[in-house]
């Protein structure tokens, strides 16, 4: 059996698993994977979604190829650290979830055009991060949520919808997959089950529970479609055996022209799998910058690898560097297009401006503070946050590249504002920077 069968057989045999809760114990409860993982048995009582994929990795034998961890962002790093890492799901891949994907994370075992299926630890669909249960999930790709993918080196290589990897050694490009490498990830001979409806139970609970949306369990049962208010204990419904298996309705329809206005839209809308007009809006502005080369037919609204590099190009040209030139528009990237601050691409005059400078206290952008980012902008946080009594966070530094230690001295500052949740997930947003800097 192939080293990805088995991680994937291993996750999938632990689905419906369900972590106990005490009164009064913290809402992830306590497990039995930290306690089987040696070094992670401090972890019990804490959020176990990376615990448990580290716990599936050892049962596999494939402990080495991801990171034995209950840090969601020391799995980012670690896999970025190793050139493993890709905006494309690939079968078997580690997709990690949030700002700067440390608020969850799974292993995927299919993907199509819009959507990953994934096995994840401690989720539900009440709480995708803290949800204390094993599930099979469903996610559009397309999702701010989705940060990204770390790929493991498997022996027999992995499948992936990366582009980019397409013919280098170890990787296979497909753009839908299911099952493990070397399977043609078609649609065709899909295979179904059946459900017995219990007391109580409704066809939302039955699709979470399946791993599929309600959209997709309707398209499965033409006959509940008509009324699917009308289920009784006893009905059988049809839930495919593998989700990943099965047709997805198609996504929303998305806008092609160029809207108007120019405030950012959001970093959802670009990005892989991307199709809207704000991405043609987005070619459209770089090529009045100097961008057209990039582009052999013009801007249009599916994101594609020439509108990344002509991102790319316009954010170096401002003299961005590291993560602030990723090929992504964000904020910054997005406000200087559209009121036409910076450099044009291929300028060679004009001072640099933007990232590279620390010295202002407008915030650079949530780019400059993830994973693998190296720039002044992380000295000159790490040093406010040492001048405001967050020293003891730091062992070494502060210094330019992002690391866990800086995530927690954020963390500890934010908690010590009243914030909470995401508010205070430790990755400095404008307002965190604004009070640190001011």
């Amino acid at each position: 059996m192939s080293q990805v069968s088995e991680v994937l057989r291993i996750a999938s045999g632990e689905v419906g698993y369900q972590a106990e809760r005490a009164p009064g114990e913290r809402p992830s409860g306590h497990q039995k994977y930290s306690g089987q993982v040696p070094g992670l048995e401090w972890s019990n009582y804490q959020p176990w979604c990376a615990t448990w994929v580290s716990w599936v990795a050892m049962k596999a034998g494939v402990a080495s190829l991801y990171l034995r961890t209950a840090s969601c962002s020391n799995g980012v790093e670690w896999f970025q650290s190793r050139g493993r890492w890709s905006a494309y799901p690939a079968i078997g891949a580690q997709v990690f979830y949030g700002p700067g994907g440390g608020t969850h994370t799974g292993i995927v075992y299919a993907y199509d055009a819009s959507t990953i299926y994934t096995y994840e630890g401690n989720t539900s669909t009440e709480n995708d991060a803290n949800g204390n249960k094993v599930m099979r999930r469903e996610r559009r790709r397309r999702n701010s949520y989705v940060y990204g993918y770390g790929l493991p080196q498997f022996a027999e290589g992995i499948v992936t919808a990366d582009p980019d990897l397409k013919g280098r050694p170890g990787f296979t490009y497909q753009a839908t997959a299911s099952g493990p490498a070397g399977n043609s990830g078609s649609t065709s001979g899909s295979s179904t089950r059946t459900v017995t409806v219990r007391a109580g139970q409704t066809l939302a609970a039955i699709a979470a529970a399946a791993g599929i949306s309600l959209a997709t369990l309707l398209s499965l049962n033409p006959s509940v479609q008509e009324h699917p208010d009308q289920i009784h204990p006893g009905d059988t419904i049809t839930v495919p055996a593998h989700p990943g298996e099965v047709q997805q309705p198609e996504p929303d329809p998305t806008p092609t022209t160029p809207p108007t206005g120019s405030s950012f839209p959001g970093a959802g809308q670009f990005g892989p799998g991307a199709n809207n007009g704000y991405v043609t809006k987005l070619g459209q502005l770089l090529v009045q910058r100097g961008g057209s080369r990039f582009y052999s037919e013009g801007p249009g609204p599916r994101w594609g690898e020439a509108d990344r590099q002509a991102v790319r190009a316009f954010q170096l040209a401002q003299g961005w560097g590291g993560a602030a030139a990723d090929g992504i528009s964000g904020p910054q990237t997005w406000d200087y297009l559209i009121n036409g601050k910076g450099r044009n691409i291929g300028s060679s005059t004009a001072t640099p401006v933007g990232p590279s400078t620390a010295s202002s206290s407008r915030f650079p952008g949530r780019q400059a503070f993830r994973p693998g980012a190296t720039n002044p902008n992380v000295t000159l946080l790490g040093k406010q946050l040492v001048r405001r009594g967050y020293g003891q966070y730091y062992q070494v530094g502060p210094g330019p590249r992002w690391t866990e230690a800086d995530r927690r001295a954020v963390q500890a500052f934010q908690r010590n504002q009243g914030w909470k949740g995401n508010s205070a997930d430790g990755y400095p947003g404008p307002q965190t920077w604004s009070r640190l800097t001011r």
